[in-house]
């Protein structure tokens, strides 16, 4: 019945885990242990000023770009989760604009796309539709 439901749940569940993954890697880099795992694997990924403060400030930039898609994507899996149909649709829009600043067309394209099957397929408007908040006593 929410074959397409379940499918976008998964995969912003994906995109939760793998921003928040890459959320804590970048958090844990020091530049001032370059032999930490963190450290080794964000300055190997990213080319890096030579300057320490510089490289604090690269590290800073990086978290701040990953923390507004790692909570706008957690609240989007919270709204579908929880069938807020409004919320979810802001949610969407929000993370389209967002890409679209960003200059990542691409990705803005694949949330156009999850906008169009929220709102216009059959079995998410009756997943939607359907008050999951009363118990059934049997």
């Amino acid at each position: 019945m929410k074959g397409s439901i379940s499918v976008i749940q998964g995969f912003m569940l994906l995109q939760v885990i793998v921003l928040g993954g890459l959320y804590f890697v970048v958090s844990q880099a020091d530049p001032m242990n370059l032999s930490h795992w963190a450290s080794k694997m964000v300055f190997s990924a990213v080319t890096m000023p030579e300057d320490m403060l510089d490289q604090s400030y690269v590290l800073g930039r990086m978290q701040g770009r990953l923390m507004l898609p790692l909570i706008i994507t957690t609240l989007l899996f919270i709204f579908i989760q929880m069938r807020f149909f409004k919320s979810a649709i802001v949610c969407i829009s929000l993370a389209i604009l967002l890409d679209i600043s960003n200059g990542t067309f691409l990705i803005a394209i694949v949330y156009v796309a999850l906008l169009l099957v929220v709102t216009h397929n059959k079995q998410s408007k009756a997943y939607f539709n359907r008050n999951h908040h009363q118990v059934t006593w049997e």
